[in-house]
């Protein structure tokens, strides 16, 4: 077996996995939802059922969450954000994330990460809910605030936003709390129980998300967007998991978690509801209509007495999806970046190549000295394989010879190559150890590439200003066909193939390296042009060697 048939079996099994795929998007029945751990009856905190949630507010009325006195709001502004928080039962009704452009143009706009109207609405809401006569804020309850706009000014520690709801005696104050340079948001609820009865009650945390159906053609799925998971997801303090819509359809999540999140994530950006990590949380999911959720944190039911008050303290995260960041939020937190099924190799060659760009300050070269360095564990095993397929190339008259001798019988054919191949110390399956043990490599970084929001916009050099994307310009891809070309140039032919078939293979490589490459996330295609590179003056200098010593041989 040689590289290029190698090649061409190891593309047959990529389109036959990608074939897969969209034939499963497309066409198959939902998967059936995943277990769930089931809720734990607790006296003090009453099972998450529809009648508790409706008398308590835990799910938002109904066609929609707008009432008149929604349209009083407060603007924040900070170095990472412009939010817009909805004195309406407390609500982060919209982020702009003016670090991350929505297109890679200097008048692009900043992301739009939440927006509560819209087809792709997405917001948060922090606040209280009452059990029996008690009264709280709820989801519909009007906050009150000081003014309408703050700022964070520039050397400043932290900035507070207080909300304040009060009504018959009782009182709640919000304090939403940014800092500089961070993308967790932390919500201080206090309330105070100033009338002559207990009050009841206990803090909820929401996202309200709409996942409308993407109408797309079959060929689309093959798109890498249609990879990445977006949607619900949990940490219940022991095991990240991801919650199917149809999952959440039929009504079955509801569980307890003590240290756990809530979350809803997308390809680059996540927004995820933080409770405390001390004391247990019940996490639900209910559906509002066939493409909008509701996910709530609810957490236990307390009581205050009359005079007496009671603090709780959670945090939200909305934001990028970067992986030094989510490691310092919340354990599990940066299982949110999905690499598929090679998360395994992916999250290691992921802090590999993160390293490796923080010394250096770009994430092109990064990748260039990934494959000097792969090359580098690979050389001994490299090495061995070319010297084996440079005694294939200087054999090759010998084999013409045998097959020429015996082109009428190729079983005598087959024999009398494999004893040359015995005399000569030449083992032709050599050649495929080293691509076959770097190929899971490829995948794995291909994820890596594909998911990391690092890599989102991040610009090598040249005409290459976003790693991420393909090669606008197609050079990359024309490059990558080329290495393939000359590869084939340097390596040697296939003793079973006949004329016809090398120029099969001569036009075919190419032409697929160039389709492949043409999808592929310039940055891979980098690796693999670099790595072609470095194969073909390796291989090329491993011939010179092995001519060398076979002319001194026969002196």
């Amino acid at each position: 077996m040689d590289n290029r048939r190698l090649f061409l079996w190891l593309s047959l099994a990529a389109l036959l996995y990608l074939l897969w795929n969209a034939w499963e998007l497309e066409f198959a029945a939902p998967p059936p939802p995943t277990r769930v751990p089931s809720a734990r009856v607790s006296p003090s905190a009453p099972l998450v059922n529809p009648g508790f949630l409706k008398a308590t507010g835990g799910i938002p009325p109904k066609p929609a969450l707008r009432s008149p006195l929604a349209k009083a709001t407060i603007r924040v502004e900070t170095d990472l954000y412009r939010a817009r928080i909805d004195l309406a039962g407390g609500r982060l009704a919209r982020v702009d994330l003016l670090h991350y452009p929505e297109k890679l143009s200097a008048e692009s706009p900043p992301v739009h990460w939440l927006e509560d109207v819209g087809p792709r609405r997405l917001y948060a809401v922090a606040t209280l809910v009452a059990r029996g006569r008690s009264q709280a804020p709820g989801l519909l309850g009007r906050f009150e605030a000081t003014r309408s706009l703050f700022i964070l000014k520039k050397g400043a520690r932290r900035l507070v936003v207080p909300l304040v709801w009060k009504h018959d005696g009782i009182s709640v104050v919000e304090r939403w709390i940014f800092r500089p340079r961070s993308y967790v948001i932390q919500v201080e609820t206090r309330i105070v129980n100033g009338s002559h009865g207990q009050w009841q009650g206990a803090p909820l945390l929401g996202i309200d998300y709409a996942h409308p159906t993407v109408h797309s053609s079959f060929f689309d799925r093959f798109l890498p967007n249609h990879f990445i998971y977006h949607g619900a997801a949990y940490y219940n303090g022991h095991g990240y998991h991801e919650i199917s819509q149809g999952h959440i359809q039929k009504k079955k999540f509801d569980l307890e978690a003590t240290g756990g999140w809530l979350a809803y994530t997308n390809h680059y950006f996540l927004l995820a509801l933080l409770p405390p990590p001390t004391g247990t949380w019940r996490y639900y999911a209910v559906p509002r209509s066939k493409t909008r959720y509701w996910l709530g944190a609810l957490g236990p039911v307390v009581r205050v007495r009359p005079g007496g008050q009671l603090k709780w303290t959670a945090k939200l995260y909305a934001g990028p999806k970067r992986q030094r960041r989510l490691a310092a939020v919340a354990p599990g937190l940066t299982r949110t970046v999905d690499y598929g099924f090679m998360s395994i190799l992916s999250r290691p060659l992921y802090l590999l190549l993160a390293w490796i760009e923080h010394a250096v300050g770009n994430w092109g070269v990064a990748i260039i000295l990934l494959v000097l360095l792969i090359k580098i564990i690979f050389f001994p095993l490299q090495h061995t394989s070319g010297r084996s397929m440079a005694r294939i190339r200087a054999i090759q008259p010998r084999i013409k010879a045998i097959q020429e001798r015996f082109k009428d019988d190729r079983e005598q054919s087959y024999r009398a190559t494999l004893e040359l191949y015995k005399k000569e110390k030449v083992n032709p399956v050599s050649g495929c150890l080293p691509m076959l043990l770097q190929f899971p490599i490829y995948i794995a970084l291909y994820w890596v590439l594909l998911a990391s929001v690092e890599l989102r916009h991040a610009p090598f050099a040249l005409w290459i200003q976003d790693l991420s994307a393909p090669d606008p310009l197609y050079i990359l891809p024309i490059l990558y066909a080329g290495t393939m070309l000359v590869q084939q140039w340097v390596n040697p032919q296939s003793a079973g193939m006949d004329k016809h078939q090398r120029r099969i293979l001569m036009v075919m490589l190419p032409v697929m390296s160039l389709l492949f490459g043409s999808v592929m996330p310039s940055g891979l295609v980098l690796y693999w042009v670099v790595s072609g590179l470095f194969g073909i003056g390796q291989q090329w200098h491993i011939n010179r060697v092995v001519l060398r010593e076979a002319a001194k041989a026969h002196r």
